[in-house]
């Protein structure tokens, strides 16, 4: 492998995005060439940064979003709606002013898109106002308002909105329904970033440990182990960060189990961080391990 081929691969690398046999090659030539073993850490250095300077998008653009999507799709009835609606979309994103967020609206676009036309229901029983008993509803997306509440969007007969803050009973029963919905990741996601703010209740906090152990997308919980931030010390959070940096098929999941493991290093956590570093096949997650042995002036050994 050249210098410039290793080079191209580093961020995939740190990733874990790379084949069992690229990653097998591309760690052989870091440790034959120092050029590129400084090159890495560079990588890493700018990653770090990358993470720490994040962006969000403006609070309402994914209302916004989904609105003028439904708008669309009401006026589309026809076939083939679906190139109308990207015909649309590219003559929107080509003006001037929505460049800078062009590439952040298709991705946005096509994710709710799929969520507007999927056919999953997510039932939730709820009384009917006239008293003609429960209906079918289905929790369609959950966004936080500006005052700090939460808006729910339900799908029943009719479109329906319901407002109030996540110490609301009703508010929190439909957000931990949504949270466990298993046709619509992204409703999952969304709820999960919601919910997250709420984990001094028990019953959040279960969610929270329970997605983090079987949700099978990696941002559902990436979300749910940002929530456990606070309860890192608590004896259950720590065995269930413990499984998942053994098991979790995610490098950014483990290395967030990592970063919460060791802000409280306590008896057996020595040998958890070295068996994860034995066993671990992603680079960036064994540095991690090793940096955090060292700091413990524990033994790294040889793996």
């Amino acid at each position: 492998m050249t210098c410039e081929s290793a080079r191209s691969r580093l961020s995939l690398f740190l990733y874990g995005e790379l084949s069992f046999d690229e990653e097998e090659a591309l760690q052989q030539h870091l440790e034959s060439c120092e050029g590129c073993r400084h090159a890495l850490e560079r990588e890493k250095v700018w990653h770090e940064a990358v993470d720490l300077h994040a962006t969000e998008p403006p609070a309402n653009l994914l209302a916004q979003f989904r609105q003028d999507l439904r708008a669309r799709l009401a006026e589309e009835r026809r076939p083939h709606r679906t190139f109308a609606l990207w015909e649309w979309l590219g003559e929107v994103l080509n003006a001037p002013y929505m460049r800078p967020i062009g590439a952040l609206a298709l991705v946005l676009a096509g994710f709710f898109a799929a969520r507007l036309t999927a056919p999953g229901v997510s039932p939730v029983s709820q009384a009917d106002n006239a008293g003609r008993g429960p209906t079918a509803t289905q929790v369609r997306y959950v966004q936080p308002d500006a005052s700090g509440g939460v808006r729910i969007v339900m799908d029943e007969t009719r479109q329906r909105i319901l407002s109030g803050s996540l110490e609301d009973q009703d508010i929190q029963r439909l957000l931990l329904a949504a949270a466990s919905d298993g046709a619509d990741p992204g409703l999952r996601v969304e709820s999960m970033d919601i919910l997250k703010s709420g984990a001094d209740s028990s019953e959040i906090r279960q969610v929270l440990l329970q997605a983090l152990r079987q949700d099978p997308v990696a941002g559902v919980r990436l979300k749910a182990i940002e929530g456990l931030k606070s309860f890192a010390a608590e004896p259950e959070v720590r065995k269930v960060l413990s499984e998942v940096l053994l098991a979790d098929e995610n490098p950014g999941v483990r290395t967030q189990a990592i970063d919460l493991l060791v802000q409280h290093k306590g008896e057996g956590m020595a040998g958890l961080l070295q068996e994860a570093l034995y066993r671990d096949n992603n680079e960036y997650v064994r540095l991690r391990c090793q940096k955090a042995l060292r700091e413990m002036n524990a033994s790294v050994g040889t793996f």
